[in-house]
């Protein structure tokens, strides 16, 4: 709400629309050109001009500034080039047909003026007295009490994939317990809470009051293996026992123990808004006695516990799957981890995997998922050739047909050889007092965006 990206995109339209750049188009396979806006200002008045969007990539580009994800977000690019005042030119390391849609959400345009002053073991401080061009201003920040949001009235660069705020204020509170959300809601001392379990989402549905909304989200669980043995548990290099375990879950037990809102089936490992989404080979069938059977004739060990690991919102589905898993023999435990240890134990490697993906927080293409689960990283459990030969087949071919084409090979292949399965569309479930609009229009994970909430 409070920065503005390069590129924005509609969610209706499946179109992407000027963020702080007016205009664009493709050079060669390796570079397209951009020209940014005229008129933007920061939020203390001062221009937006190419001097920041130099700044930002020089900055975000450079091999000593730190930050998560920070392979998957910037480092795709060559090189960045100034061709004059108003125009740019990004270059990639390869042919990328999705250069675009990075741009969505990366990088966030900096003011020079500001964060270029701020010494280099000074510059993590920004976010506290942050200045963006977005449609809210940030007027305080504290990590304990929560941000204040002021509605950017000069916010003139507004359009579908990014629209201007209705609210004059906004004040984000962090509540790390649920209980505690619902008592503030309930009281009137909070508008809008999010991210509630199925059982308090039908406690506040039924209080006139409020609405609760279950939307459809690009987030999702997923079940893993470790089907080249990293962790040590060899189990899973057989693909026999991996079909075996996959046809031991039900699927469709498993939405309605989550939430009973829930009613698309997923086919494949992404939403079908997703550009270049797309697969023909289903999910194998909940049949236990055939999973039994299987996992006896590969001489699977049945007393030895198979511990899965997950987090945040998987956690439930996670507890689920492991009493499916009990009722064919499978001694499933659970563990549950915060975020930053499980990334950390991950990349050590685990037989077992139930967590979640969102599609890099709802980018509207393909690419995100395909380089998440198939190109080297911590998180390819598979390391299959053929794959990582697909994925990057598909991030390189321009013409949408063929890439759709190449994406579908890629997951029906993974699919066919079980290595990982969608287990259930995760919702975003939202509640709010019936003052407030939604008024929708994105694919944001949470099921809402500050600048898409009106008063009634």
């Amino acid at each position: 709400m409070v920065f503005d990206t390069l590129v924005t995109y509609d969610a209706t339209k499946r179109e992407f629309t000027p963020g702080l750049a007016a205009s664009w188009k493709r050079i060669d396979p390796l570079t397209m050109e951009f020209k940014i806006r005229d008129g933007v200002t920061w939020h203390d008045g001062q221009p937006f001009t190419m001097d920041d969007v130099e700044y930002t990539y020089n900055f975000t580009m450079d091999p000593k500034v730190r930050y998560r994800f920070k392979a998957t977000r910037i480092n795709w690019i060559a090189g960045f080039q100034r061709v004059d005042d108003k125009t740019f030119r990004i270059k990639s390391k390869v042919p990328m047909a999705v250069m675009l849609a990075k741009m969505t959400n990366w990088p966030a345009i900096f003011p020079k003026h500001i964060h270029g002053k701020l010494a280099a073991d000074k510059k993590n401080t920004f976010g506290r007295n942050a200045v963006g061009t977005g449609p809210y201003r940030a007027t305080s920040y504290d990590p304990s009490t929560g941000i204040n949001l002021v509605l950017n009235k000069n916010y003139s660069h507004a359009n579908a994939g990014k629209p201007a705020g209705n609210i004059g204020k906004a004040f984000i509170r962090p509540i790390p317990s649920e209980q505690t959300q619902i008592a503030e809601l309930l009281t009137d001392n909070i508008d809008l809470m999010y991210n509630m379990d199925k059982d308090s989402a039908l406690q506040i549905a039924q209080n006139p009051a409020f609405n609760v909304e279950v939307q459809d989200s690009v987030s999702f669980s997923y079940i893993m293996f470790d089907a080249k043995g990293r962790s040590g548990n060899m189990a899973f290099t057989d693909p026999k026992v991996r079909r075996a375990f996959l046809h031991a879950i039900n699927r469709k037990d498993l939405r309605h123990l989550i939430h009973p809102a829930i009613k698309r089936e997923l086919s494949t490992v992404c939403h079908p808004w997703v550009q270049g989404c797309a697969s023909s080979v289903n999910p194998p069938a909940y049949n236990p006695d055939l999973a039994k059977k299987m996992l006896q004739e590969a001489g699977f060990d049945f007393n030895t516990p198979m511990p899965i690991v997950t987090w945040g919102e998987a956690r439930a589905t996670a507890e689920a799957v492991a009493g499916q898993l009990r009722k064919i023999g499978v001694k499933g435990t659970v563990q549950a981890l915060t975020f930053g240890a499980f990334i950390k134990t991950r990349a050590k490697g685990v037989p077992l995997i139930v967590t979640l993906w969102d599609n890099s927080v709802g980018q509207p293409d393909i690419d995100n998922t395909a380089s998440y689960f198939y190109l080297p990283s911590s998180r390819n459990y598979n390391k299959d050739p053929d794959l990582e030969k697909l994925a990057i087949m598909g991030r390189a071919e321009l013409t949408p047909g063929k890439r759709t084409a190449i994406y579908r090979q890629l997951f029906d292949e993974s699919m066919n050889r079980s290595y990982l399965m969608p287990l259930i569309p995760l919702p975003a479930i939202v509640a709010y007092r019936n003052t407030v609009k939604m008024l929708g229009g994105h694919k944001n994970p949470k099921g809402f965006e500050v600048n898409r909430v009106a008063w009634r």
